[in-house]
């Protein structure tokens, strides 16, 4: 690409990167792995997110819950939490992810009205208001949840108000991504390296995003897409390489900076946690064992919508 070429935004770069990799994303068996253990351990947390589930056999159970899985590829979340919401609305803003996720939603033979993906993007400054999502059908969310996605997003301040004022009062917001300094190096055969705990996962940075990443993070390029889940063989190609790095922001998180911009973006009852194990990985071609965090608030019961 030459000098002159137009920079894509950061919505575009992840378009293209996973438009390109929607077809292999998750079927490397180590991913189904990762992808297990994710579920068991949210799965284990649900009194932990703070707000009543369907169906799991407690006085307290609610009869409509309602879930927004943001940049929700091919719907890790959704199907983590399938068995204890009603209905469930997803968004991305690749085109090929959301056809996969619908693809994988008609397969259970669940309605549209239970569980659907559109293309879109919550996070456009320029269009802060979009006229797409302006029906009650995407306000008043039980549940938001972005897996893997905050790595990708520019201003992550920004984006954990965006999905806070698409939650009702009491509402709240899941994530899960990945702890800075939270990767050891694994051998050629998979097993991880002690003694050689650090940031693995990407290497080349530039500071970028909110005031937070200025202070204290190294930052890989660019806004809005998600997962940390990448094939080999997608970066033998340069082109393809070159789109992954464009579409990464924040590699990784500490876990006061996540409360912090939790807290910052006006989420209350803020808990960030690990996964008591590392999983394998290979992110960007390269093996590693890597800690994963999961954070949750709450929209104050009092605060009224922007919307």
């Amino acid at each position: 690409m030459s000098s002159s070429a137009p920079k894509l935004s950061l919505a575009e770069a992840n378009r293209k990167y996973f438009d390109h990799i929607h077809d292999s994303y998750d079927e490397k068996p180590w991913f189904a792995k990762v992808n297990q253990l994710v579920t068991n351990d949210l799965r284990d947390r649900l009194d932990w997110v703070g707000i009543p589930f369907a169906n799991t056999g407690s006085s307290s159970d609610a009869k409509d819950v309602r879930l927004l899985d943001y940049a929700c590829g091919t719907g890790l979340l959704s199907r983590i939490y399938a068995p204890y919401v009603t209905v469930t609305r997803g968004i991305d803003v690749s085109p090929n992810m959301v056809a996969t996720f619908n693809d994988r939603a008609r397969a259970t033979e669940l309605p549209e009205s239970t569980i659907h993906a559109v293309v879109g993007d919550l996070f456009d400054k320029a269009n802060p208001s979009p006229a797409q999502f302006s029906g009650p059908e995407w306000k008043d969310f039980d549940l938001a949840a972005a897996g893997f996605a905050f790595h990708h997003f520019e201003d992550v301040v920004h984006a954990a108000k965006c999905l806070k004022e698409r939650l009702r009062p009491g509402g709240a917001l899941v994530i899960n991504d990945f702890l800075e300094g939270g990767d050891l190096k694994a051998d050629e055969n998979g097993e991880p390296i002690l003694g050689t705990e650090g940031n693995h996962a990407v290497h080349h940075h530039h500071k970028h995003g909110d005031g937070e990443d200025e202070k204290k993070h190294d930052n890989d390029q660019h806004h809005h897409h998600k997962h940390g889940h990448h094939d080999k063989n997608d970066h033998d190609n340069d082109t393809v390489r070159q789109n992954l790095n464009a579409s990464i922001v924040t590699p990784h998180f500490t876990i006061e900076h996540v409360r912090n911009f939790f807290t910052e973006a006006g989420l209350v009852d803020v808990d960030v946690v690990t996964m008591k194990e590392r999983v394998y990985m290979e992110f960007g071609g390269v093996k590693l064992w890597r800690t994963i965090l999961f954070a949750k608030g709450r929209r104050p019961m009092e605060e009224k919508s922007e919307l």
